[in-house]
C-alpha cells in the first residue's frame, strides 16, 4: 500500500473533533465512558458495552480503517457511538 493511501485513512486529532453529521456521537474522551458487559437477549455470553451520556451501547464492530467505519455506520439505522482504540476504532450500537 502506498503512503498516499495510508494518509487518506488516518485522521488527525483535530479532524476527529470536527466530524459532524451521522458521526456527531463520535467519542474521543475515554473519561466520559464507563466500560461494562451486558446480556443481550439472543446471545449466550455477555457482550462488551459502554455507558455514555447515561445510555448503553453494545460493541458492534471494530476496524482499523476509517473508510470501513464510515461505510458500516452509513448503513446503521440505530444510534451509535464510535470510540478510538489502540488499533483503530470501535463501533457501539444503542441498546437502552
Amino acid at each position: 500500500m502506498s503512503d498516499k493511501n495510508i494518509e487518506k485513512d488516518v485522521l488527525s486529532e483535530d479532524e476527529l473533533f470536527r466530524l459532524g453529521g451521522k458521526t456527531s456521537n463520535f467519542v474521543v474522551v475515554p473519561a466520559e465512558i464507563k466500560y461494562q458487559h451486558i446480556k443481550v437477549e439472543d446471545l449466550e455470553k455477555p457482550v462488551a458495552a459502554i455507558n455514555y451520556n447515561n445510555y448503553t451501547y453494545s460493541l458492534f464492530r471494530t476496524s482499523n480503517s476509517w473508510i470501513e467505519v464510515e461505510k458500516i455506520t452509513s448503513r446503521l439505522s440505530a444510534a451509535y457511538v464510535i470510540t478510538v482504540t489502540s488499533k483503530g476504532w470501535a463501533i457501539w450500537v444503542f441498546e437502552y
